[in-house]
């Protein structure tokens, strides 16, 4: 039997993971205020360890309207994301991609992610196609590591290679994605510059 999951001594009786964070809602019948709803930021499976705008409740109704609302928010807010996607969503495959070995340098290259594994608001070809920049795992070397930008939402940020799919084929890059890594490419061209003509100033 799993051991339940708690805030402080809250156990979580509810629980709510759309977006980036997580709402959970939680009871201690020996406080004064029973009950408490939060974000969970970090977690292992038996205990919260960090913890954000935690909302104490003596009502269980205010308790689940509270809660309700922030998971109503996540919601909105993962709509909000995707309406700025005006292209199909529909998900990349490996029939999509040219084969890239774990060993093989992909430092430059617009790779497509595995998204199959993503919680389902996340299965989407705005968070698949990456224009791997930096680490070891992008490099061929012995790490995982895979540090790009994302083409549809511009942040950086680190994947693992067992996540890569493969390079895109230049005939199944889309339009918008073409337009993204040309405008990411201009950018990063446009700051070593800045950098140089900084460092010559000096």
């Amino acid at each position: 039997m799993d051991e339940a999951r708690k805030i402080n001594n809250y156990t979580i009786e509810h629980s709510f993971n759309v977006g980036e964070r997580e709402v959970v809602m939680g009871v201690d019948e020996t406080k004064e205020e029973p009950y408490v709803v939060a974000y969970a930021e970090f977690f292992t499976p038996a205990c919260y360890h960090l913890m954000s705008k935690l909302t104490y409740y003596k009502n269980y109704l205010d308790a689940m309207s509270g809660y309700c609302e922030r998971c109503a928010a996540q919601v909105q807010a993962m709509q909000e994301e995707h309406s700025r996607f005006n292209f199909d969503g529909t998900t990349l495959t490996a029939q999509d991609c040219i084969p890239c070995p774990s060993d093989e340098s992909i430092v430059g290259k617009v790779v497509v992610m595995d998204v199959s594994k993503n919680r389902r608001e996340y299965r989407h070809c705005a968070y698949q196609l990456v224009l791997a920049e930096a680490g070891n795992g992008a490099s061929g070397g012995r790490g995982s590591a895979v540090f790009g930008t994302c083409l549809a939402t511009g942040e950086k940020a680190r994947w693992e290679r067992y996540e890569v799919l493969g390079e895109i084929k230049p005939e199944k890059m889309p339009f918008w994605a073409k337009d993204a890594l040309k405008s990411i490419q201009e950018k990063t061209a446009a700051e070593k510059s800045a950098r140089k003509r900084h460092g010559e100033a000096r």
